[in-house]
């Protein structure tokens, strides 16, 4: 079964909202959470969303609310800003609440989106838009791609959304980056390009340290030190007060545990004696250790932090080699278009 199935979809659809039923094999379960929230909360998907457009002074207002999360996340809309008008979508960023803060792309598509108030100072919460990407993944607290009528509002069924939750140190969502295409386009790879955007932003966000904290690098790979997909753990007496998804899920934790969970429980070590080096966990495992300001020494070199251009570079240089230069066989490996790898080869 696929959830992107317009046909399967529309089955879906009239077997839920006739209240025959629930199709849980017919539609994705998180969609189908969703829907059931938005049925419990009483809207009707036959009539259009109330919609509170906010004057230009509340969106001025808004905007130097959340002036922090803007600017860490502006290389990122920077970045996918390209390629959102290569497949006519918008990059859209919202607040925890989902109140859209920016949203930049194809102007022709961006016009169209804004009919269904796809705009900055609109709320797209569930409890006001329904079933869509960036309430849902809100809700969720994931990564969610809501496909044409997979919406709640039949309105929104003229889009594709992919959105991925921004998490900070301490496990609270602070908003949510998505990017939206007309439901005609192909955009299997969207979601790939959002979440790798996404460890950009929430990497950033520890670059300034935590008073009097230790702040923890590590991963399996020393290369990967650096870089957004390294675990990040900071620590205060011996306590894990902070971290990443990727620390939490290289040692095998949640966000529950920030505060209780001691280094000795993840590490063969105690606190006394964590330093740069290799690391051995009490499974048994062994990472590549960095302390911030500390030196992993000359046998263990550490990669540079890449950009997402960087990344995606280089993941077009490996598929290109792969396939002896086939520019239709990478793009189709990569699931994005020829004239982007045309465009990222020749930018350099």
């Amino acid at each position: 079964m696929s959830a992107a199935d317009p046909l399967q979809i529309q089955k879906a659809r009239e077997v839920f909202f006739a209240r025959k039923g629930l199709p849980v094999d017919q539609i994705g379960h998180s969609i189908l959470r969703s829907w059931i929230r938005c049925a419990d909360m009483g809207l009707d998907e036959r009539a259009p969303p109330a919609i509170d457009a906010p004057s230009a002074s509340e969106i001025r207002l808004l905007h130097e609310k959340h002036e922090a999360l803007r600017r860490i996340s502006r290389p990122e809309l920077d970045a996918l800003y390209s390629e959102a008008r290569e497949i006519s979508g918008i990059v859209i960023l919202t607040n925890a609440r989902g109140e859209i803060l920016d949203a930049v792309g194809d102007p022709g598509f961006a016009d169209k989106a804004a009919q269904v108030a796809l705009r900055p100072g609109i709320l797209w919460s569930e409890d006001g838009t329904g079933t869509n990407a960036i309430g849902t993944a809100l809700a969720e607290r994931r990564a969610v791609v809501v496909n044409g009528g997979e919406h709640y509002f039949q309105s929104h069924q003229v889009l594709t959304c992919s959105a991925t939750p921004i998490i900070d140190p301490r496990g609270a969502t602070i908003g949510v980056l998505d990017i939206s295409v007309p439901a005609s386009q192909q955009s299997g790879h969207v979601l790939g390009m959002v979440r790798m955007a996404v460890e950009q932003i929430e990497h950033r966000l520890f670059r300034n340290g935590f008073d009097g904290c230790r702040t923890l690098r590590f991963q399996t790979d020393p290369n990967l030190l650096g870089a957004a997909r390294e675990g990040i753990l900071v620590l205060k007496d011996g306590i894990v007060v902070a971290a990443n998804r990727r620390g939490l899920s290289l040692v095998g934790r949640t966000w529950d545990g920030l505060d209780q969970l001691h280094v000795e429980e993840i590490f063969d070590t105690n606190a006394a004696h964590l330093a740069s080096g290799r690391l051995k966990a009490q499974d048994g495992r062994e990472f590549f250790a960095q302390f911030e300001g500390e030196s992993l020494g000359p046998a263990l070199s550490t990669a540079p932090q890449q950009s997402l251009e960087d990344i995606e570079l280089s993941s077009i240089r490996q598929a290109l080699e792969a396939h002896g230069g086939n520019v239709s066989a990478a793009a189709r490996h990569l699931g994005i278009h020829r004239s982007t790898i045309y465009r990222r080869i020749h930018s350099v």
